[in-house]
């Protein structure tokens, strides 16, 4: 088969491991790798891409702190063939918040993207773009929470981008956008609430977005059907076990039209739900080692073959890509020589070439990103 090359590498350095398909360069030695974003090693939850200053290339927001407030970040990518580097940053506002999340979405619809940072009992903010990447503070969201994640989407088909907090211990909160940064904000009512990530997709093709709960804590995951009105009813709840999930992604894997649920666990096997018309997800397919805690997931079509791939961060285990065989199974490749704890995986075109990288939010660790160079082979 053919694989997926992806290059973790610097201006100058040394191959390392000739014989797998994932190889990296260093400038100084194995300790200092050049494609970080910055050289601060903070405890960093999560990373939004996205482009923030409209020169047409991807920028990288990084939330830190978790439970400690610490300084948010942008960086600006200046965009070059293979390169893709981030050179230049500026902080997110003046107060230093516990941040597990800073998405990026157009919550003003002014055509640039805004950020809603997601705090850890901490007020949650929203900063609006100028449309250069500079952010200016508008106004907080909802209540201070146990926050762990935020999800932007558009939840009642009206053009505006709504915001999904994910709480821990306590009820998911959802705010509406009712235009001219107006938000009703409500509790999302499940029985049980230890929520890390939701996930937004139309799960039954009723043109309204459902969510997939992903939950911790002995907590079965949920899936909501959404009935138009503002409006969601439980109807599946899945994953029960010793395993807990943290990250949750959903995407057609079989390519048989219907959306599968894609799981990333700790204490388990990571797990795809297979979708089907009578949504009961009972076929799976597993993937990764059970003894490795999973905490972050993300999809892509990496070798541009038709079939989603999967890549995993792991905590203190390497983190992988599983290249899809045609629907049937995932073939893993190890990336990364050392090990991290990877709070969040993005894929995204960072250097503009048409293949999508890969980037890793890792607390107390470098911020990595992987440039992927299947298409050179």
């Amino acid at each position: 088969m053919k694989y997926l090359f992806l290059l973790l590498f610097l201006i100058t350095g040394s191959l390392f491991a000739q014989d797998s398909p994932f190889v990296m360069r260093y400038d100084m030695g194995r300790g200092e790798p050049r494609l970080t974003f910055g050289t601060e090693q903070l405890r960093t939850a999560s990373i939004s891409i996205g482009d923030v200053d409209g020169d047409g290339d991807n920028d990288a927001v990084i939330a830190n702190g978790r439970h400690w407030p610490e300084v948010n970040k942008i960086f600006f990518n200046n965009q070059g063939k293979f390169s893709g580097k981030f050179s230049s940053f500026c902080t997110i506002g003046s107060i230093h918040s516990t941040s597990y999340a800073a998405e990026l979405g157009d919550m003003d619809n002014d055509g640039d993207l805004d950020i809603v940072e997601i705090n850890d009992t901490a007020p949650h903010r929203l900063y609006l773009n100028d449309g250069t990447g500079q952010f200016k503070f508008e106004s907080t969201l909802a209540w201070v929470s146990s926050a762990r994640n935020g999800i932007l989407a558009d939840l009642d088909n009206n053009g505006f981008t709504d915001v999904l907090i994910c709480n821990r211990g306590e009820q998911n909160i959802v705010c509406y956008n009712d235009g001219n940064l107006s938000f009703t904000c409500a509790s999302l009512a499940t029985a049980n609430n230890a929520t890390i990530d939701i996930e937004v997709a139309d799960i039954n093709n009723d043109k309204l977005p459902d969510l997939v709960l992903a939950n911790r804590d002995g907590i079965a995951n949920t899936l909501l059907l959404n009935k138009g009105d503002r409006q969601f009813e439980e109807v599946l709840t899945f994953g029960q076990g010793t395993f807990e999930t943290r990250s949750i992604e959903v995407a057609d894997i079989n390519n048989d039209n219907y959306p599968d649920i894609i799981t990333a666990n700790i204490n388990g096997q990571n797990i795809v739900y297979l979708g089907s018309e009578d949504l009961q997800f009972s076929k799976t397919i597993g993937f990764g080692n059970a003894d490795e805690d999973t905490y972050s997931v993300a999809k892509a079509d990496f070798n541009q073959d038709g079939f989603i791939d999967i890549v995993v961060g792991n905590y203190k285990s390497q983190n992988a890509i599983f290249i899809n065989q045609s629907g049937s199974s995932l073939e893993r490749i190890d990336v990364l020589t050392d090990t991290y704890k990877s709070y969040d995986v993005k894929t995204a075109d960072l250097n503009g070439d048409g293949w999508m990288d890969v980037v890793f939010a890792n607390s107390d660790a470098y911020n990595l990103y992987m440039l992927n160079r299947f298409g050179d082979q």
